[in-house]
C-alpha cells in the first residue's frame, strides 16, 4: 500500500472515531449519552435552607437551569428568559418545577439565596439549589453531561448555555440551547417530557447512524477511488520503462 493511500485509510478512521466518540469538551453534551436515563437521587439545598433529594420532585417535570450565581453573562440572560417564557407553560410548583442548579462548588447558601433575591423567584416551585456535597455536584453534572472549565484566578466558568427538561419519572428529556428561549419550542419541549411523540427524537440514533454510515461509504469510495488511480499511474509509469 503506498503511503498516500495509507494516509488517506488514517484520515477515514480518524474521522470515524471523532463522530463515534463521546464528546469530552461539553459543548454541547452528549445527547446520545443522557437522553433517557435517570437522573441520580442527589441531595440539594435549597435557598431557604432546606435539604431535600431530588427525586422527592417525582411526579412532575423539571426544567433544570444550571448557571452559577457570580456569572455577569449568561446566566443572567437565561434566567431572565426563563422567566418571560414560564408563565406561558403553566404554574411552576403546580405543573412542573423550575431549578436554578448552581455547578460552582465554591457557591454557598448566602450566594444562592442573593441570586433568589436578584431574581424574584419564589423559592418554592423555582427553586434556587446547591448541592449537598462536591461528589453530588458531579453526579449530577454528569448525569446530563454538562462539562465545565473555570477561568484561572477568577470565579468565572466556560460552560454550555442550555436548560434540560426531565420527565416526571427523573430521565433527561430534552435540552434546549441558547441564552434566549423560544416559547414554542419550550411548551413543546415540556410536553415531550410529558410523553408526547417527538418524531425527531426518537429517530435520532438512526439519523445519526445512516450519517455516519454513509460518511464511511464516502471516505471508503475515495480511498478505493484514489487506490485505483494511484495503480493506473503506476502502471503507465512501468508501461513507459
Amino acid at each position: 500500500m503506498s503511503g498516500v493511500l495509507r494516509g488517506l485509510v488514517a484520515l477515514l478512521f480518524l474521522i470515524n472515531l471523532s463522530l463515534s466518540q463521546e464528546a469530552s469538551t461539553g459543548i454541547p453534551p452528549n445527547e446520545r449519552r443522557t437522553l433517557g436515563k435517570e437522573l441520580p437521587d442527589v441531595l440539594l439545598v435549597d435557598s431557604l435552607g432546606r435539604e431535600f433529594n431530588l427525586h422527592t420532585l417525582k411526579g412532575k417535570p423539571i426544567i433544570l437551569s444550571p448557571i452559577y450565581t457570580h456569572c455577569n453573562s449568561a446566566c443572567p440572560i437565561i434566567t431572565d428568559s426563563l422567566k418571560k417564557v414560564v408563565p406561558a407553560l403553566g404554574k411552576p410548583g403546580e405543573d412542573f418545577w423550575v431549578l436554578s442548579f448552581t455547578f460552582d462548588p465554591l457557591d454557598g447558601q448566602e450566594d444562592i439565596v442573593a441570586f433568589q433575591e436578584k431574581y424574584g423567584l419564589d423559592g418554592e416551585g423555582w427553586k434556587v439549589v446547591r448541592a449537598k456535597t462536591k461528589e453530588d455536584l458531579f453526579r449530577l453534572v454528569d448525569a446530563i453531561d454538562f462539562r465545565f472549565m473555570s477561568i484561572p484566578k477568577t470565579r468565572d466558568f466556560v460552560h454550555p448555555n442550555l436548560v434540560v427538561f426531565i420527565s416526571p419519572d427523573m430521565k433527561v428529556k430534552k435540552y434546549i440551547y441558547g441564552v434566549v428561549f423560544d416559547e414554542k419550542n419550550m411548551v413543546k419541549a415540556l410536553q415531550y417530557s410529558l410523553g408526547a411523540r417527538d418524531l425527531l427524537e426518537d429517530f435520532r440514533s438512526f439519523l445519526f447512524f445512516f450519517g455516519l454510515l454513509g460518511l464511511s461509504f464516502s471516505g471508503l469510495y475515495l480511498v478505493i477511488s484514489s487506490a485505483r488511480l494511484l495503480q493506473k499511474r503506476e502502471e503507465s509509469r512501468n508501461f513507459q520503462r
